[in-house]
């Protein structure tokens, strides 16, 4: 990272990059920023989910080949272009079928997969690939079928590692259920849930989603798998979706959480004397006034927010263009970077990856269907 920067020195460089606000603290003076890309145009990678202890991804091509691919620590580059480092499974049914790939859970035997495949049948089911020895392979869980879409839980070395999904209650209706990975008896609804459900809250027997309150509209819910308790946490205006739930420094390491507000605003919220309470509201200056797929890390003692921005409010348009942008959290000091250059692009499902360089911005970009990264200047890890 550069020397620091007296601050009228930075708040007149920050006014020359494009779509940036304001500079926090830690980051360094930059050029614009810049698409770079670094998958094989010719694969079609999309939505790839990053294993960051072990610098890799998994991710599912058109034909249904569950794949890992490997990160480079330091340049951020995709090992090999293709993603085809390692194939784990076959049979797996398509992200524009079932609109998720494989996901992360982290188990006390290292991390594994989880996503959906065909069973025998042709039904959805959920499937698991794992490591054995030096091979990588995959199979369905017990009591899989007619279930898609698994989330898995991300505390390292859990003994008692969990996954949500979509499945379908005794009345034939579509529901969000969760079990202990290898225990197919612990299944259990959450109550009232929408599909395609929530995250797990890391660190804790928990979940956080979006469901229909008593006042018609989606709020923000956290569900105790433990105890069987579904906690109500916001009752403010809008409807919400994409929650997540995350220990925040800049408030001594306090669980805080966000959630997409009406598809156009980011609320934050922190629990004040006893109750959950918005603290901030993010609204990035973009050109597209809706947000999509916002997720949060935490980098040198602070969180930041990502999101795809658009003009239009069809998420799944594929031709209407899109713009990535970051966010810091703290009201008292607003900051808003676009991290995607100034080119037409329809990207999606921006990710981060933490490199030697510091945190990368991922992102997927269709026709065709690439994977680009951005430097977002937040420098290395200190």
């Amino acid at each position: 990272m550069q020397n620091a920067i007296k601050f009228a020195t930075l708040l007149a460089f920050a006014t020359t990059i494009a779509g940036s606000t304001q500079l926090p603290p830690q980051a360094s003076a930059q050029t614009a920023p810049e698409d770079v890309l670094v998958s094989d145009p010719s694969e079609g990678i999309a939505d790839p989910e990053f294993d960051q202890y072990f610098g890799r991804f998994t991710w599912v091509d058109g034909q249904g080949n569950v794949w890992l691919g490997n990160v480079d620590p330091q340049t951020g580059d995709f090992l090999p272009p293709n993603g085809k480092a390692i194939l784990v499974d076959t049979g797996a049914v398509s992200v524009l079928e079932v609109g998720n790939g494989p996901e992360w859970v982290y188990t006390s035997s290292g991390p594994q997969i989880v996503y959906t495949k065909y069973d025998n049948n042709g039904r959805f089911a959920i499937a698991r690939g794992r490591q054995t020895g030096d091979t990588w392979g995959g199979a369905l869980l017990q009591k899989a079928s007619a279930r898609y879409g698994p989330y898995g839980s991300l505390d390292r070395f859990d003994p008692k590692p969990r996954i949500s999904y979509v499945g379908r209650d005794a009345a034939g209706k579509q529901v969000v259920e969760w079990r202990y990975l290898d225990q197919p008896d612990s299944e259990a609804e959450i109550p009232g849930s929408i599909p395609p459900g929530g995250r797990w809250v890391e660190g804790l027997p928990a979940i956080v989603l979006p469901q229909r309150a008593k006042s018609t509209n989606r709020q923000a819910f956290f569900y105790n798998i433990e105890t069987g308790e579904l906690e109500q946490l916001t009752f403010d205006a809008g409807d919400k979706a994409h929650v997540f739930m995350w220990k925040a420094p800049e408030y001594n390491n306090e669980y805080i959480f966000l959630a997409l507000i009406d598809e156009t605003s980011i609320g934050v919220y922190r629990k004040v004397d006893g109750a959950w309470t918005r603290i901030n509201t993010v609204k990035p200056p973009s050109v597209g006034n809706y947000l999509w797929s916002p997720e949060p890390f935490v980098h040198n003692g602070k969180s930041y927010l990502i999101m795809t921005t658009s003009t239009s409010d069809d998420q799944k348009s594929t031709t209407v263009p899109t713009d990535v942008w970051m966010a810091g959290i703290d009201p008292e000091a607003p900051f808003y970077k676009q991290v995607s250059d100034p080119s037409v692009k329809v990207r999606k499902d921006p990710e981060v990856f933490f490199t030697a360089n510091g945190p990368y911005i991922y992102y997927s970009a269709l026709r065709p269907n690439v994977i680009y990264r951005s430097d977002p200047g937040l420098g290395p890890a200190q």
